[in-house]
């Protein structure tokens, strides 16, 4: 229920629903939607300088990041994928640091991922 009040709020309230850009510890987030229907993609690109870390997400309906600072004091990107099936996570996380590019997390799909994200952050993560 909390996944699909967060889809109907961005996509009416967001004209950036499909395409989304931030900066997180000067790392540049670039979040674009190719594709229609079953053939729906998310590219998530994190640009660093020369450096770079490409991610395509398939079988979902929405994608959101956050930057999250860890308790050691390192920039965290976090990417929220969310489906809109009954077999969906509400919690399904990738995590990229946001100095090195690193991903160092991947989830499973259909599977949360909140405590493994927690344990990156060293603390508690809420929306």
């Amino acid at each position: 229920m909390k996944a699909l009040l967060i889809i109907l709020f961005t996509a009416i309230f967001s004209p950036l629903a499909f395409a989304q850009a931030k900066v997180c510890g000067g790392t540049e987030i670039d979040i674009k939607k190719v594709g229609e229907w079953e053939s729906t993609r998310f590219i998530v690109e994190a640009k660093n300088g020369a450096d770079n870390t490409k991610l395509i997400l398939k079988s979902v309906d929405y994608v959101s990041s956050y930057c999250e600072k860890s308790t050691t004091g390192v920039d965290k990107i976090l990417i929220l994928a969310i489906c809109g099936g009954s077999g969906c996570s509400e919690s399904t996380y990738t995590v990229i640091d946001a100095r090195t590019l690193k991903v160092e997390l991947v989830p499973f799909q259909g599977q949360g991922n909140l405590e493994l994200v927690e344990k990156l952050l060293g603390r508690e993560f809420k929306l």
